[in-house]
């Protein structure tokens, strides 16, 4: 494990934000997940279609089975290859807890990504953005907070 990632789990534990998984949100240690994240990696669609594939199952549209934890799997996919519209969309749903566990610190973190990477996106976000980050900022030591800023700043796409 990296050290960024130690100093961010240390975050989420001390800030409180990390919490027990719940039945129907989506789970990194849940078997079905991985089996469910490996197959859409290995699949290597393009982006758009893997990205309609999520909303499908977010939406339960053209055939794909209604589940906010499938489409979860496959924004966080997207959302880690820097993709703007999975961050964004990933962003949501940890701040609505729809398919995740609600977490204020990662939806502020794929939000903020999501913003940097996308001009429209920022426009758009900039009031959810600006909660989460003065909700942070009040809940969290100003060290803690300068780290989750430096973290986001840091932040580099997997397999790229």
């Amino acid at each position: 494990m990296h050290l960024k990632h130690v100093v961010m789990l240390h975050l989420i534990t001390s800030a409180g934000l990390l919490a027990q998984p719940k039945p129907g949100v989506a789970n990194t240690s849940d078997t079905s997940f991985n089996t469910y994240s490996t197959q859409a990696q290995s699949s290597k669609p393009q982006p758009i279609a893997l990205y309609q594939k999520a909303l499908n199952h977010l939406l339960g549209k053209s055939g794909a089975e209604k589940s906010a934890e499938k489409a979860a799997v496959i924004f966080k996919i997207l959302a880690e290859k820097n993709w703007s519209p999975a961050q964004h969309m990933l962003g949501n749903m940890y701040y609505k807890g729809k398919g995740v566990e609600k977490n204020d610190l990662l939806a502020y973190k794929w939000l903020s990504l999501a913003a940097k990477n996308n001009t429209q996106l920022a426009k758009s976000i900039y009031k959810k953005r600006r909660f989460l980050h003065d909700k942070l900022k009040q809940n969290l030591s100003a060290r803690s907070f300068y780290k989750l800023e430096v973290w986001i700043a840091e932040w580099k796409p997997s397999g790229i």
